[in-house]
């Protein structure tokens, strides 16, 4: 198979070396994720991918493991609700109540570990938090906000330039922020009590 040609379909069906590879190399993968993702999700991915590595450089992270975590964090976004429910009935039932705007961010975690066979702990941790971040590791912190204020979305605010500078006292104002957003649209805001 030409990598080119590569799909999260087709992606077992290459050798195990080559599989490793595509894992690896931020290249590669893009090309895999370009083949699942329409063209908004995608720039919204690469845009991410861009932000959170600069994060990880500035804060002494591998700016290699926040880029593939901003390339990955959205691989099931458009993908159904049932296929999210299913992975919930095995590994998270509390999850099917979550709304549907944040279940992604579970089911990429398990999506991946399964039909990818990607068990990098800190990626998969912080695509888990990508939406309600209830970890303070720093990646995750880095991938909450660089999904949230990646140049494309076009929100003017300090966020992204107080991330450079406290990366925590960025994260605090964001989430109050989601949350804010959140309860003007009527939906639930889920952090540890649903």
């Amino acid at each position: 198979m030409k990598m080119e040609e590569l799909s999260f379909d087709r992606f077992m069906s290459l050798p195990s070396k080559d599989r490793r590879r595509v894992l690896t190399d931020p290249e590669l993968l893009a090309i895999m994720v370009r083949k699942n993702l329409n063209d908004h999700r995608y720039a919204h991915s690469v845009s991410v991918a861009e932000c959170a590595s600069r994060l990880a450089e500035r804060w002494h992270l591998d700016p290699k493991k926040a880029y593939l975590a901003g390339l990955l964090h959205d691989c099931t976004k458009d993908f159904p609700e049932t296929f999210h429910d299913e992975y919930f009935k095995y590994y998270d039932p509390d999850k099917i109540a979550y709304p549907e705007g944040v279940k992604h961010s579970f089911s990429a975690k398990y999506y991946l570990k399964e039909k990818l066979n990607f068990h990098d702990k800190d990626i998969l941790n912080a695509i888990y938090n990508h939406t309600i971040c209830l970890s303070k590791d720093r990646l995750s912190l880095i991938l909450f906000i660089s999904d949230k204020r990646e140049p494309l979305r076009r929100i003017d605010d300090e966020i992204m330039e107080m991330a450079f500078q406290d990366l925590y006292k960025a994260y605090d104002l964001l989430d109050h922020d989601v949350e804010r957003y959140l309860n003007e649209r009527n939906e639930r805001f889920i952090k540890n009590r649903l």
